[in-house]
């Protein structure tokens, strides 16, 4: 550390803020899932049709939502079951060996059909370490875990940026809440009025990281026009699924790209 560094910290949002999705990348995904998993059933004598586990997987998405509204957390056999349910296999029972069949093929997808990395997440990275006095990452997770959000931002080569990364799935609880806030600010150790929270979602980024006692920089990340209206689109859902008005959210600044950050900082004093 360099008596050059602001004794303030940064944490980071992921989707939507350092990993840029794209809706044929989402589809790509999920029509991977559901042939893995249709392929991991076969294999365990277990037959469902194409149709059944399309249908299944994306009646899952808002039965996720309605669960995340609560700020708890869905793990990975979880959400499978909810899908094998939807596609009308309810009785399904698996033994270890499928179950960590069925969660390879859930899972592995995004290292197939991965996100994009946000054009500026590099350089903004390296001119933050500089800067402030450390960098964390706080995410919701969706259908990928953390275990493989965290390989893929090492793939990417910038996880090494981070002092902590806190994943939902494995502290219990989603953005807004405040306890996932305090696990991270905990982690990095410091105090909530220290840190500067990124993220693009209004309600789960800058609500709550303001209702934490942290800053909060938004994001303006629109939601691109193929996630509108899908019903497996968890991307959309989690942001038009709001229960904090518009009045309420009141964000220290906001930003059209990941470099304006540097100019935020840059102005705090």
């Amino acid at each position: 550390m360099t008596g050059s560094k602001r004794n303030l910290w940064v944490t980071f949002d992921l989707w939507g803020t350092l990993f840029i999705d794209r809706p044929e990348l989402d589809d790509a995904r999920n029509g991977m899932r559901c042939e893995r998993m249709r392929r991991v059933l076969s294999e365990s004598d277990t037959r469902v049709s194409e149709e059944d586990m399309k249908k299944g997987y994306e009646q899952s998405a808002t039965q996720f939502q309605a669960i995340w509204r609560s700020n708890k957390e869905l793990l990975t056999m979880e959400q499978i079951r909810l899908i094998l349910n939807g596609a009308g296999l309810s009785d399904f029972v698996s033994d270890s060996g499928t179950a960590r069949k069925l969660e390879s093929a859930y899972v592995d997808p995004i290292f197939d059909s991965p996100p994009e990395l946000n054009g500026d997440a590099v350089t903004t990275l390296q001119e933050m370490r500089n800067q402030v006095r450390g960098i964390g990452l706080i995410s919701n997770t969706g259908r990928s875990p953390g275990t493989a959000l965290r390989e893929l931002l090492r793939k990417y080569g910038v996880l090494g940026f981070f002092d902590s990364t806190v994943f939902s799935d494995q502290v219990g609880s989603r953005k807004p809440d405040r306890q996932i806030f305090e696990k991270a600010v905990a982690a990095l150790g410091t105090e909530p009025a220290k840190v500067v929270h990124i993220g693009d979602d209004p309600e789960a980024d800058a609500w709550g990281a303001k209702n934490a006692g942290m800053k909060a920089l938004l994001f303006d990340y629109p939601i691109p026009e193929g996630f509108k209206n899908r019903p497996s689109s968890l991307f959309a859902l989690s942001r038009f699924d709001r229960r904090v008005p518009d009045s309420e959210i009141r964000p220290d600044g906001r930003i059209s790209s990941l470099r304006e950050a540097l100019d935020f900082l840059d102005a705090q004093n």
